[in-house]
């Protein structure tokens, strides 16, 4: 997972004026909750351990997910499709319900951390022990209640002064990075050696020990509530959450701001629409795997993007004459790799391919990222990419309808994949030719919206 740019973040709360009066402030704050609050370990200890297992529960299944889909029933691509959707869409009405009743008071921080541990735990027993309409319902409460990550940064947030924040929510992302890393491989090899209900059932447990774990060490939200109100009382309360409304308008304040948004979008939306990952025999028809080591890819892939993250994406950046031109660059090699793919043996697609595919994405994330909060107006920074999310999430639910409908287009322009394992799968060849124009016209689209210009006007506001 990307880290997150906090390099210039420190001051924005505050008054520009006055930084170190805003830091004193958050770190008396912070001191304040540490003397009423006890701990049995600190938070800032227990979150990234309650994430990794989290993430690492997830990481055993979601490379298994084509073959729990077969197993539970589903032979058709577009219902597969379909279940994909239905998660994405939970996604989102699950966040603007638990955001409205954690507003409210309804739910604690605590409480939906409860929500989120048991409610994974029951949807990745489903996968195993029911048929198709358990594997929906499986599906729709996962994306309705999977908020780990979101309230844990919440939480890092509320325990940790601002001079020490960056470090504590990057222990949270290397977390996330080191349980992908590992996960899939462990999942591919339960899998295949132990039982096939194995990753599933073993992650439903893991997330009843992090139940148990957050009840014993994260402390009582009464406190942190009660203490947060006492800190709270002489301070101005004006601040409130903007409406999506107008959250979304913050993203078209600038020509140069709905540019970097719209490149975004359409990074996302093409780096789902041709993914190939949840093509139910695609690597076993293209290198003849099997179904299992899917889960060693997906570490392989994981470690590679955590490597070039860790140690080569600055200089790279440099290299390549900054943010815009890495977009370029980066989108332009991805549809390089997918031409040299049609014609790939497994070692070159492991040797060349996959390493270009893991840094391209890294770069594209990474540098869009990064344009945002460059162009954005500092002072709705927050609402930008508040919104930026909703519409990903919105971008995400489209995505399956698009590819069912791509799906048929390629049935009828050719005959039907007779090695495809489900039903409207196409052969992987035509697939990739798809892939390789959906990311050229990409490339074209981000190198225009994102033009010299707007460079030039991100340069005078930094």
């Amino acid at each position: 997972m990307p880290p997150q740019e906090n390099s210039h973040l420190t001051t924005e709360e505050g008054p520009a004026s006055k930084p170190m009066d805003a830091t004193d402030d958050s770190n008396k704050e912070t001191e304040t909750l540490e003397n009423k609050c006890s701990f049995i370990v600190h938070p800032t200890v227990s979150l990234p351990v309650l994430n990794f297992l989290d993430m690492f529960s997830v990481a055993l299944v979601v490379p298994l997910l084509n073959q729990y889909f077969r197993d539970a029933g589903v032979e058709s691509a577009s219902l597969r499709e379909l279940l994909n959707s239905v998660f994405s869409s939970s996604q989102i009405i699950g966040s603007l319900v638990i955001g409205a009743l954690s507003d409210s008071g309804v739910l604690s921080r605590k409480n939906i951390l409860y929500l989120s541990f048991l409610g994974s735990a029951v949807s990745y027993s489903l996968i195993v022990y029911s048929g198709i309409q358990g594997l929906i319902i499986s599906r729709v409460v996962v994306g309705a209640v999977k908020q780990t990550s979101t309230v844990s940064t919440s939480m890092i947030s509320t325990y940790t002064s601002k001079d020490e924040r960056s470090k504590h929510m990057g222990r949270l992302t290397a977390c996330a990075a080191a349980a992908f890393m590992i996960g899939p491989a462990v999942g591919g090899y339960l899998y295949k050696h132990v039982d096939k209900k194995a990753p599933a059932l073993i992650a439903s447990l893991i997330f009843v020990l992090n139940f148990f774990i957050a009840a014993i060490l994260l402390p009582n939200e009464k406190d942190i509530l009660t203490a947060q109100a006492e800190n709270s009382k002489e301070k101005n309360k004006s601040n409130k959450f903007k409406s999506f409304t107008k959250n979304l308008k913050s993203c078209f304040t600038s020509k140069e701001l709905s540019a970097v948004v719209i490149s975004t979008l359409i990074f996302h939306f093409v780096f789902r629409a041709t993914s190939y990952s949840s093509m139910a025999s695609y690597y076993e028809e293209m290198f003849g795997i099997e179904p299992h080591q899917r889960g060693y890819l997906s570490s392989y892939q994981s470690i590679l993007s955590f490597l070039f993250q860790s140690f080569f994406v600055q200089s790279t950046l440099q290299y390549l004459g900054g943010e815009y031109k890495a977009v370029s660059a980066a989108a332009g090699a991805i549809a390089f790799a997918t031409m040299m793919e049609l014609s790939a043996n497994f070692y070159l697609f492991l040797g060349l391919i996959c390493p270009l595919v893991a840094v391209s994405n890294s770069i594209l994330r990474l540098s869009l990222r990064s344009l945002v909060t460059l162009v954005a107006p500092k002072e709705s920074l927050g609402s930008v990419l508040a919104a930026l999310d909703v519409l990903q999430n919105a971008a995400s639910v489209s995505v399956p309808f698009y590819r069912t409908i791509l799906f048929k287009v390629m049935a009828c322009a050719c005959k039907e994949d007779p090695a495809a394992t489900m039903t409207g799968d196409p052969c992987p060849r035509l697939w990739l030719t798809s892939s390789l124009f959906h990311w050229i016209l990409a490339t074209v689209l981000m190198a225009k919206l994102l033009s010299r210009r707007n460079v030039d006007t991100v340069k005078k506001n930094v």
